[in-house]
């Protein structure tokens, strides 16, 4: 890039990202946290909500690479506002027909949706903020998805025993309109025609596909800390709703800050470093994995033990994989985050379902848990062979 657009309005252009990421993500998270509502009041199983959840991401990492080229040609801010705009009609459609095939539709449309947010919200964050800067803001700007799981889960769950799921949805559609309000102001509008034109731009580097598959297996593996710790902690170790909630949405909450934190450390350490620290993160996530499953017999505490570590190990990890993808692909950055999004939500397509469809089955939730784990263990695998994408300078 010859010129970065919108130099000096890189802490708005970050703020306005985090919004835009969580509220494109909402529809992701929210079948989760009113699991019983749904099974209540449309007879659905465990599997269809996690298939709610799955379909959504699943349709942002199949829309990630056109979404990458259609930011490219309408430019950034357009891709975010039409992102903001999809999931506010998606919602409110959803809530009005009040059925699951309305809610499938849903996922569908706002995960595609979705698509456009994350290569559009990397450019302009990458554009606005130095690259000294680069790992914290892409880690701020990733965020939004954890602060609205942190409040999701600390308010939806208590939400959805006073409350229709309907009602809910509208809320989320409504935030979701505002964000295309907000995004209007502030996000830069960076165009093809602005982007630079040295040799090799827009060429990804050979191999780069090592981090989409890393990705679909970190993501993978982490998902059900946001789509299934609320119904594992009220179903199989006994505390209400609400506490779980509470307890989900700190965990999220507290992985936001430390993502934050870790992500200085990162640009510490430089280019050259990133990729390995996120191989460390991965092998912690995995522990934290097995951690969470010993609550069955070691107690909840135990189990929020484990919660707050993987929060805060995979957020860590998919900030500065954020950084790493625009470290490698400097030229081609919403390119390389669309490539990267297709694993990445791959994985989030996978396991939601997969991990709910293991529960109904074995009616115990020490498989889904162990199998995440060693999904974990595949990703810092993979990690380790995509750091050797690319030339990077130390």
């Amino acid at each position: 890039m010859t010129a970065r657009m919108g130099v000096g309005r890189g802490p708005a252009v970050v703020a306005a990202s985090m919004l835009a990421l969580g509220f494109g993500s909402s529809l992701g998270f929210f079948p989760g946290y009113f699991v019983a509502a749904l099974r209540d009041d449309l007879g659905v199983s465990r599997a269809q909500v996690g298939l709610l959840v799955s379909l959504h991401f699943g349709c942002t990492g199949l829309g990630s690479i056109i979404g990458a080229r259609i930011t490219e040609r309408v430019g950034t801010r357009n891709a975010v506002i039409a992102d903001q705009l999809i999931v506010a009609a998606a919602a409110w459609t959803a809530a009005v027909l009040d059925s699951y095939a309305a809610l499938v539709g849903a996922a569908v449309f706002a995960g595609f949706g979705y698509a456009l947010a994350n290569a559009a919200t990397n450019e302009a964050v990458a554009a606005a903020v130095p690259e000294t800067r680069r790992t914290l803001a892409l880690s701020a700007k990733t965020s939004g998805v954890p602060m609205i799981a942190l409040i999701s889960a600390t308010l939806v769950p208590w939400a959805s025993d006073r409350w229709s799921w309907n009602l809910i949805l509208m809320i989320a559609g409504t935030a979701a309109g505002a964000g295309a309000l907000i995004s209007s102001v502030v996000i830069p509008d960076i165009r093809a025609s602005q982007r630079g034109t040295q040799p090799g731009a827009s060429v990804l580097p050979r191999g780069f596909w090592w981090f989409a598959v890393s990705a679909c297996f970190l993501v993978g593996s982490g998902q059900p800390l946001f789509s299934w710790t609320v119904p594992y902690l009220d179903e199989a170790l006994g505390t209400s709703k609400p506490v779980a909630g509470v307890i989900s949405g700190l965990a999220a909450g507290v992985g936001a800050i430390c993502m934050s934190l870790t992500a200085l450390r990162a640009d510490y350490l430089g280019r050259s470093r990133r990729v390995p620290l996120i191989v460390g993160l991965c092998s912690v996530l995995a522990a934290s994995n097995l951690v969470i499953m010993s609550g069955l017999t070691l107690g909840v505490a135990i189990a929020a033990v484990g919660m707050f570590v993987g929060f805060i190990a995979q957020l860590a990890a998919i900030g500065i994989m954020h950084a790493a993808v625009v470290d490698r692909a400097p030229h081609a950055v919403a390119r390389a985050t669309g490539v990267t999004m297709t694993g990445y939500y791959l994985g989030a397509l996978a396991t939601p379902v997969t991990f709910g469809a293991l529960v109904d089955w074995l009616d115990t939730y020490t498989w889904a848990w162990l199998a995440m784990a060693v999904c974990t263990g595949v990703s810092a695998a993979c990690f380790a062979r995509a750091n050797r994408v690319g030339d990077v300078v130390p």
